[in-house]
């Protein structure tokens, strides 16, 4: 990203080869946003001293001329589209050519541009760990202001957690407070900094400032939707990782995602993440999860408060902070969007004013239920808003004065204690979004759902199937008889009747509702949890279990319940089918003893599976096919009381022939391992078997283990972390010493 250190990499790179004699001609050239094959052309004939051509053609001859008989090293400082060096003149191919040596080297802040100009070997310049932070901000601070006061050394420590490593915010920072020796003065920039208002630290000129030279990358971006998409992302708090699934939902809720056109909207929404991700303008946090840099963050707030200007536009506190802007004389009139989380308890009956009526996004997670119906007591007044996120607020009824809000599309009220929908939720006809997972209701009015015409996002949870709905003139005593019946049907017919839907989301307890959920046609089941008692011992699940191609090509995510079920079956029904999902777990199958791929592969059903979960299922004995699953890169297994050995070649693989097909000796994907309450797990798998791309472990109460499946030379490369227990730690037997030595700097204690 923008900051990061990229130009200075490049300048000590061409220094230290400009003296080599590894290459006649070193060159670098700064490309910037208005870089084209002439100014590049004129830039090297410059700097290299070739004679100039009367076109882009004879320029690019006498260019060509110059270097093919030479070694040369091109370093081109940030690029930010693609450029043609066929047409510049650079000789190709590139590397080793006879007797020559041929390279070129960009610096970018968009993965794309690699893409373009066919980057064999790409390196992400991260940014800089704390200890090389604090030594670099105190190289610009100076030694003299650092040591001036006791509280200093601390405070600059403050300073630099906030900068995150970035070294452009590291260096600027450390300028401008130099000579600073009052505590007071750095308690200031410290303030300052929580406001993300880093911008009025800095002594420099505007133009220089850090968030004018990181805007490039926002002012960059295909779209205004994209820049839009961008700005959201900060209304999360700081270092927070965002779930994907949350931040696409979000975008449709505001409508700046509104893939009305396409079968799918999570992956247009996983487009545009990807879009901000090869900007650097967000992180990779494994497969599900995204986080802003604290700077990047910092600079999207500013461009939300239009360049700082207008400072209350957008309201995003945590804690404490909630208290000073409740109780501040603050502009509440002003504000847009807001996120207030975790309230302490002892907050104030403190509410947000009715003059807030501006406000258009409003994300609050209380904790308390008395704090959060105070906070929010002026709902009706809020005329414009159309974003509503109160999930994980203990919750026990829908916010009072909901039907009021009748320019409402996102609605967010899971995890918490509801237990009933109100008639009047189907006033609020614009909602789009509808969330009320992990609840437990019990009353749902006929003919809610079906009034919700532009409903597009469903995560309805668990509906209890007892429920029953009285006609309106059967009293309570009365309910037993004929008027009895069974919510959850009408309530799958009443989705099914929704010409907008596009992902669904539904824990069923009844397998009569499962069937009556297979049979709408065209319905994109998203997230389906199957939890009730099976009526055999045997679950089968064939490949097209779940329906017809809308289902298939939409489900994401399976979690199998199912009671009594001693043998779980999974087939492929026919060749080239698969389950689409990335996300499986089996939970609480007590009886479940074995899963049987019957004529089918692990490859084969779950390509695509990315997490596997496997908890309380305390008669398993084997999951040696989780080997198989090319693109599984988080696994937990938790509470398998059976489990002995994780990975046993072949056990899972029925004949000898499949047995001949499947013999990876490497886990390809797998990035996150979990071992946690299996007392009897005493082998992890064979030392052949490798880990490319392992990179955390965690052992929890896993007493009979007592060796890791490494050798001193197979350590995988990308491990940073094994997180266990001392005692466990301690008590491993090492056939290897040399082994010990390496993992020990890896090891978190907790």
């Amino acid at each position: 990203m923008g900051g990061v250190g990229k130009t200075r990499l490049l300048d000590l790179v061409h220094n230290s080869y400009i003296r080599n004699s590894s290459f006649d001609v070193v060159v670098k050239v700064t490309a910037s946003r208005e870089c084209s094959v002439e100014k590049l052309q004129a830039e090297l004939c410059e700097k290299c001293g070739f004679g100039r051509g009367t076109s882009v053609e004879s320029q690019a001859r006498i260019i060509s001329n110059c270097l093919s008989n030479r070694n040369f090293l091109i370093l081109l400082d940030d690029l930010w589209n693609q450029i043609d060096l066929h047409r510049v003149g650079i000789p190709f191919p590139l590397g080793l050519v006879s007797q020559f040596k041929r390279k070129v080297v960009i610096t970018t802040r968009l993965l794309t541009v690699c893409g373009l100009m066919n980057v064999k070997k790409s390196h992400k310049v991260d940014s800089l760990d704390l200890e090389h932070a604090l030594r670099l901000f105190k190289e610009y601070v100076g030694h003299e202001t650092i040591n001036s006061h006791p509280l200093v050394p601390s405070l600059a420590l403050e300073v630099v957690k906030e900068l995150d490593g970035l070294p452009l915010a590291l260096i600027t920072i450390g300028a401008s407070m130099y000579g600073k020796k009052d505590p007071r003065e750095w308690d200031d920039a410290i303030d300052l900094l929580k406001k993300s208002r880093l911008n009025e630290i800095e002594a420099t000129r505007e133009e220089e400032k850090i968030y004018y030279r990181l805007k490039l990358s926002y002012d960059f971006l295909e779209s205004k939707k994209l820049r839009d998409c961008f700005l959201t992302c900060s209304l999360w708090p700081e270092d927070r990782h965002i779930y994907k699934d949350d931040l696409i939902e979000c975008w449709i809720g505001l409508g700046s995602l509104d893939a009305s056109d396409a079968q799918n909207i999570y992956n247009a929404g996983i487009t545009l993440i990807g879009k901000l991700t090869s900007a650097c303008l967000l992180e990779e946090i494994g497969p599900s999860h995204v986080k802003m840099h604290d700077v990047i963050r910092d600079m999207a707030l500013w461009l939300a408060h239009d360049l700082g200007k207008e400072k209350d536009k957008w309201v995003v506190q945590t804690g404490a902070g909630v208290n000073q802007v409740l109780h501040e004389n603050y502009h509440w009139w002003n504000v847009e969007r807001a996120t207030l989380i975790y309230i302490p308890r002892e907050l104030a009956d403190q509410s947000i004013p009715r003059d807030a009526n501006k406000l258009q996004f409003l994300t609050v997670s209380v904790l308390d239920v008395i704090r959060t119906e105070t906070l929010v007591k002026n709902l009706k007044f809020f005329c414009h808003l159309t974003f509503l996120n109160m999930s994980s607020c203990y919750l026990n009824s829908f916010p009072q004065d909901i039907s009021y809000l009748v320019n409402l599309r996102h609605l967010d009220l899971s995890d918490n204690d509801i237990s009933s929908v109100p008639e009047e939720l189907k006033f609020v006809r614009k909602l789009k979004c509808l969330f009320l997972a992990d609840n437990w209701i019990t009353s749902f009015p006929e003919g809610v759902i079906s009034e919700l015409k532009e409903l597009m996002i469903l995560h309805l949870g668990a509906i209890n199937n007892q429920l029953r709905k009285k006609s309106e003139n059967t009293k309570d005593e009365d309910i037993d008889g004929e008027n009895k019946r069974d919510y959850m049907t009408w309530l799958i017919k009443e989705i099914g009747c929704l010409g907008n839907i596009r992902s669904l989301s539904i824990t069923l307890y009844d397998a009569t509702h499962f069937q009556s959920l297979l049979e709408i046609p065209n319905l994109p089941i998203r997230s389906l949890d199957l939890d009730y008692v099976n009526d055999t011992d045997t679950l089968l699940i064939p490949s097209g279990f779940i329906g017809n191609n809308r289902i298939r090509d939409n489900l994401d995510s399976l979690f199998l319940t199912v009671k009594s079920v001693s043998r779980v079956v999974l087939e492929n029904e026919s060749q080239n089918s698969y389950c689409p999902i990335n996300h499986l777990e089996f939970e609480r199958m007590e009886m479940l003893e074995e899963i049987i791929w019957q004529n089918s592969t692990p490859k084969d059903l779950f390509m695509r599976l990315e997490t596997l979960i496997i908890m309380d299922c305390g008669k398993l004995k084997d999951v040696s096919w989780t080997l198989y699953l090319p693109c599984l890169q988080k696994l937990e297994l938790i509470r398998c009381d059976n489990i002995i050995t994780l990975i046993e070649h072949f056990n899972s693989v029925s004949t000898t022939e499949e047995r001949t097909k499947m013999v990876p000796l490497t886990f390809p994907s797998l990035r996150k391992l979990t071992l946690e309450d299996l007392p009897n797990l005493q082998s992890i798998c064979d030392q052949s078997i490798m880990f490319p791309s392992l990179e955390n472990i965690w052992i929890c109460r896993c007493v009979m283990l007592k060796k890791l499946p490494f050798r001193s030379n197979t350590v995988p490369n990308k491990l940073t972390i094994i997180k266990a227990r001392r005692e466990w730690w301690e008590r491993l037997e090492w056939e290897d010493n040399d082994l010990k030595q390496i993992l020990q700097p890896l090891v978190k204690i907790w």
